[in-house]
């Protein structure tokens, strides 16, 4: 079998098996799982929205009983009662208050639709209707008085007359059916029966409220949800069972009235009608594959079992829309991936063994002696190729690394043959320079004690000839002290007192150059060494640093202490130090000073103090100006021989 078709095989594998699980399995589980959510998310919606209907059902009642009770109500309900106890002024003045306070009311309470005084005997006395009163046509003649309507033989009132008082609600309907001028919309109508103290009946007053503040409130519940609300009456009554109280279609709502055949049992199976009816309070109906229906029922009618079926209808192609949009997508890009599949392991079979073919090229090449290459191996990269690409890369940069180590061993090796060759030879021609020096120094005193007090060009000029003299004699003393190397006598010491002291030895030269000094020293630096020989190394490390820092600028020492070691850093401000230079400095005679300003041996001797307390010393230019000097010393040391020192580090890292 061709490598292709293996890398076909596998790659079909491994794409499409987690694909069809995630089809078969994850998807039907989130289909579960949005099925329950929208259950519980329109259940909630329910309640609320069962609440909210309930709440106002409950606020237009109590605006409906609070209207019986007012003092005006009171007041008219007697004098229509007993028209005889009162003339046909009283009568006529008490009926104009009621109506001047119930067109105040109903302006105030806009929901109410009209609101209307019925007398004990049935006839409506006072009616305000949207905000206008009514004026009667007929007359009264057993009461001398006009009326404007007879309700006596309606049911609403001889329920309200039988009442003992209760509050007495009419179904959700239309006002009127015909749609003429005066059509009324959908409305609730709340009967008070009005009583003396006695409890007799004396009438009715009756406050029709309006529907659309239930119709607001069936419009608002989804809250963005894409679906219908509807409310469907429950009813022992086979005329209204099944209508609907509310659709978004106003053609469709009240069946009864209107005489259409709109009702949510037409939408139904018989079957599932009877389980909403027989079932409880709320529920869900999910076979039809057209509509999802969840419901809840709500009981309006304290007096009746008449109750509201509060129904959410739900597409299931909105509903499922992300997980069938998922479904497609996923045997789309099952398709996609098959054929890509095809694609990579064709391409995959010829760019397999080129990265082989490049590490045996780079191989060949580092064999060859071309040490810098390297393989590129990308970070993100780990599979085997990468991983061989890696290990080559650092063997290769473990023999640059060894190399380089056996040639800092070389240049250690020659560095101390050299210095210990510079030193027999220092001391052979310091030993013979000394002598002669000596005795020219005494010649030219003698000769100066010989001339006249008045031979002043003559004393000047043997004057400078001591002069020079000694600096003669101060170079081969340090070409002595350099190849002595006398041994330190180790003892225990308190470093910080010892860089205080220097520091307090060269204050007057720090002060004199208008250098400001900044040292921060820490307390107690305890250690064993030759106090007095490393008080040489941070004389001649200071007075470099000294003599390099322009004035107004700062010289920086700091030293601290570590568990095993004391660490010391002497910075200066000044140009630093040429990269040229580097391999050098601690080179004996080496100086990058002006001529008669030093010999070249202060950081050689230093090297060698350093290095027989078992220390190391690093020079480097800082970052932003001058060379930052870290000495780093054992606290506890044996001497050491100085031809088995390292090469010490000097660097450039500016």
């Amino acid at each position: 079998m061709h490598l292709r078709h293996k890398f076909f095989i596998v790659l079909s594998l491994l794409t499409s098996v987690p694909l069809l699980v995630l089809l078969f399995g994850v998807v039907e589980r989130m289909e579960r799982e949005v099925t329950i959510r929208t259950e519980t998310q329109l259940h909630g919606s329910l309640d609320k929205m069962a609440s909210e209907l309930q709440l106002i059902l409950n606020n237009q009642k109590s605006v409906a009983s609070g209207l019986g009770r007012v003092p005006v109500v009171r007041d008219f309900a007697a004098a229509a009662r007993f028209p005889q106890r009162f003339d046909t002024g009283q009568y006529q003045r008490s009926a104009d208050a009621l109506e001047q306070f119930l067109l105040g009311y109903q302006k105030s309470v806009s929901s109410i639709q009209a609101v209307r005084f019925i007398d004990a005997s049935g006839k409506t006395l006072v009616k305000i209707k949207e905000g206008k009163p009514v004026e009667p046509v007929y007359t009264d003649d057993e009461h001398g008085r006009m009326y404007i309507a007879d309700q006596s033989n309606r049911p609403f009132f001889k329920e309200a007359m039988g009442s003992n008082g209760d509050i007495l609600m009419s179904d959700f309907e239309l006002g009127q059916v015909e749609r003429d001028a005066d059509f009324c919309p959908a409305m609730v109508r709340y009967s008070v029966p009005l009583l003396d103290e006695l409890g007799d009946f004396e009438g009715v007053l009756v406050a029709n409220m309006w529907g659309s503040r239930l119709d607001s409130t069936m419009t608002s519940s989804l809250g963005g949800f894409p679906g219908k609300t509807y409310i469907v009456e429950l009813s022992d009554n086979a005329r209204r069972d099944g209508i609907f109280l509310y659709h978004p279609d106003d053609d469709k709502r009240f069946a009864d009235q209107l005489g259409s055949e709109y009702r949510l049992t037409s939408m139904l199976e018989p079957a599932d009608w009877k389980a909403i009816k027989t079932g409880g309070r709320n529920g869900s109906l999910l076979s039809n594959p057209e509509r999802m229906l969840f419901y809840q029922k709500l009981a309006p009618y304290p007096d009746r079992s008449t109750q509201w079926l509060l129904v959410i209808e739900a597409d299931p192609e909105v509903v499922y829309a992300p997980i069938n949009n998922m479904r497609k997508s996923i045997w789309l890009l099952l398709g996609a991936l098959l054929f890509i599949s095809l694609l990579v392991a064709v391409w995959a079979s010829g760019r397999l063994t080129a990265p082989v073919h490049q590490l045996a090229e780079i191989i060949r090449r580092f064999a060859d002696g071309q040490r810098e290459a390297r393989i590129e191996v990308k970070p993100g990269r780990r599979d085997e190729i990468g991983q061989a690409g890696k290990a080559f890369n650092y063997l290769a940069e473990s023999l640059d690394r060894t190399e380089k180590e056996r040639e800092t061993a070389v240049r250690a090796a020659c560095q101390s043959e050299r210095l210990a060759a510079l030193g027999q030879l220092a001391a052979g021609i310091g030993h013979e320079i000394n002598n002669p020096l000596m005795n020219m120094m005494s010649l030219a005193s003698l000769v100066e004690d010989s001339l006249p007090e008045d031979d002043k060009q003559g004393r000047n000029d043997l004057q400078l000839l001591k002069k020079e003299g000694e600096r003669c004699a101060r170079i081969v003393q340090g070409i002595l002290n350099f190849a002595r190397q006398s041994e330190p006598k180790f003892e225990e010491f308190d470093m910080a007192i010892l860089l205080n002291e220097t520091l307090d030895l060269l204050r007057h030269r720090i002060e004199s150059e208008e250098i400001e000094l900044q040292s921060l020293i820490e307390t107690p630096l305890l250690m064993e060494g030759d106090a007095r020989q490393l008080q040489q190394v941070l004389v001649n490390i200071m007075l470099n640093a000294i003599q390099a820092t322009p004035a107004k600028c700062r010289l920086h020492v700091t030293a601290r202490s570590s568990q095993e070691h004391i660490d010391l850093e002497i910075i200066d401000e000044g140009e630093g130090i040429r990269a040229e230079d580097f391999s050098k400095i601690f080179d004996p005679f080496f100086t990058t000073k002006p001529e008669g300003q030093g010999t070249g041996l202060g950081l050689s001797v230093s090297y060698g103090i350093i290095k027989r307390h078992g220390g190391n010393i690093t020079l480097e230019n800082s970052k932003h100006a001058g060379v930052r000097v870290h000495i780093r010393l054992p606290k506890q040391s044996e001497l050491q021989e100085l031809d088995t020192f390292e090469v010490l580090e000097a660097r450039d890292v500016g």
